[in-house]
C-alpha cells in the first residue's frame, strides 16, 4: 500500500514537472494590432491611409525570449475590412513595406515582453523613419500575442455610430447604433471642425440607457454654435473609435451640431470679405465646412475644406483669420500644379457653408 502511494506521489510530481516545463514551452504566438487611431481622439489618428491591423507571428524560447517575428498576414481580409484589400496594395503596403525592410521585426528579437513594451517606437533608437505609425502597431501586436491579447476590430457601423435624435435646450439625445458589446465610453466632447477645443467635462451629464445616449449641459448659453465631436471609446478594447473616414456629415464618428441663432441676414459679403451682424467670427471660421468656388460656365465647383473627407486637416486657403477672401490664392495639386482659386476678367459663385450657421453664397469677380 506505501509503494502504491509513492508510486501515485511520484506520478503527480511528474504531472506538475510536465505542466511546469509546457507553460514555458518554445512556440509560435500570433498579435496584431491597429495601425490608425494611435493618438486617439485628437485629430491626427483620422489620417487615411493607414487603416489596418499589423498581424505578426511571434517564435519565443522556453524562457518567454522572442527568436523571431514574421509577418503573418497584414493586408488579408481581417487585417483590412473585406474588400479593401486591393487598396491596402496600392496605398498602404509601401508604408508597411519601408517598417519592414529597416529592420523593424528584428528590432524584437532577443526581448521579453517587458522589455518590447519599454522600447520607443516614435522617436527613440526604435524608430524607423517614416514609419511611426506601423512601428507603433507593430509593437502592440507583439505585445498583443506575448500576453493573448486581440487587437480591436473594425466597427460594422455605416454611418454615425451615434446618429442625433435631438438637440433641444441644452439636451442632445443620440440614437446608440454601435454593437451591443461595445462598452461605450465618452472620452471627451470638441467643438469645432478641427476637433481640438474641448468642453470642459464637469459641464455636462452622459446617461446612456434604452438604446439613446444622452447628453445634458448645465447652463446651455454656455454653448457656441458650431460642430460637437462625440469621442467614445470601447472600454473593452474589442473595437476600434468610430471612424472620421467618409467626411465630417458622414463618417462614424459620431457628433452633433449647435444653432449660432443668426438668420440669413446676419452673414453677408462685403466685396472683400465675410461680415457678421453679431458673434464671433473666430468661431464661424472654427465651423467652416467647406467654400465652393464655381466659375461661370463650369461644371464643377473647386471646393475648400478645412477638415477633409479622410478626416485630415487640409491646405484651406479660400478665407484668412479675418474673413477676407483670398483672392489671389493659389491651389497646389500632388503632382506639383498650381491653380488660381480666382482668375481676372471671371465671374464666380461662391457658396460658404459652415456648421451651425446659414449658408451664405455671393458672387465674385476678380
Amino acid at each position: 500500500m506505501k509503494n502504491v502511494r509513492l508510486v501515485m506521489a511520484l506520478v503527480m510530481v511528474l504531472c506538475m514537472a510536465l505542466t511546469a516545463c509546457g507553460a514555458f514551452a518554445a512556440q509560435t504566438l500570433e498579435g496584431d494590432a491597429n495601425v490608425d487611431q494611435r493618438n486617439y481622439p485628437s485629430t491626427a489618428p483620422f489620417i487615411h491611409p493607414p487603416f489596418y491591423n499589423v498581424k505578426v507571428a511571434v517564435d519565443v524560447d522556453d524562457n518567454g525570449v522572442i527568436t523571431a517575428v514574421r509577418d503573418n498576414g497584414t493586408g488579408t481580409t481581417g487585417s483590412v475590412q473585406e474588400g479593401n484589400e486591393e487598396f491596402w496594395a496600392n496605398k498602404n503596403k509601401p508604408y508597411f513595406d519601408v517598417a519592414v525592410n529597416g529592420g523593424l521585426f528584428e528590432k524584437f528579437v532577443g526581448k521579453n515582453v517587458d522589455e518590447v513594451k519599454a522600447m520607443n517606437m516614435t522617436n527613440g533608437a526604435d524608430a524607423i523613419s517614416g514609419a511611426t505609425m506601423v512601428c507603433a502597431a507593430a509593437q502592440e501586436a507583439v505585445v498583443n500575442a506575448l500576453e493573448g491579447k486581440a487587437g480591436k476590430t473594425f466597427l460594422p457601423v455605416e454611418g454615425s455610430a451615434l446618429p442625433v435624435v435631438s438637440v433641444e435646450g441644452g439636451v442632445v439625445t443620440l440614437t446608440n447604433a454601435l454593437p451591443e458589446d461595445f462598452d461605450l465610453q465618452i472620452t471627451d466632447i470638441r467643438w469645432g471642425v478641427r476637433n481640438e477645443e474641448v468642453v470642459p467635462a464637469d459641464s455636462y451629464t452622459v446617461e446612456a440607457a434604452d438604446g439613446k445616449v444622452v447628453i445634458t449641459f448645465q447652463n446651455p448659453d454656455t454653448l457656441k454654435g458650431g460642430y460637437y465631436y462625440v469621442n467614445v471609446v470601447d472600454a473593452s478594447g474589442k473595437y476600434r473609435s468610430p471612424s472620421f473616414e467618409g467626411g465630417l456629415a458622414a463618417a462614424q464618428a459620431p457628433y452633433f451640431v449647435v444653432d449660432s441663432g443668426l438668420s440669413a441676414s446676419d452673414i453677408s459679403f462685403d466685396g472683400k470679405a465675410i461680415v457678421l451682424a453679431k458673434g464671433s467670427m473666430a468661431d464661424y471660421l472654427q465651423n467652416i465646412e467647406h467654400v465652393q468656388i464655381l466659375a461661370e460656365g463650369a461644371e464643377k465647383a473647386t471646393e475648400q475644406e478645412i477638415v477633409g473627407h479622410h478626416g485630415t486637416i487640409g491646405s484651406f486657403i479660400a478665407l484668412d483669420e479675418n474673413g477676407v477672401l483670398n483672392a489671389d490664392g493659389v491651389v497646389k495639386a500632388r503632382n506639383g500644379s498650381e491653380n488660381p482659386l480666382f482668375e481676372a476678367g471671371k465671374q464666380y459663385t461662391v457658396t460658404v457653408a459652415a456648421f451651425g450657421y446659414p449658408e451664405l453664397v455671393f458672387s465674385y469677380a476678380k
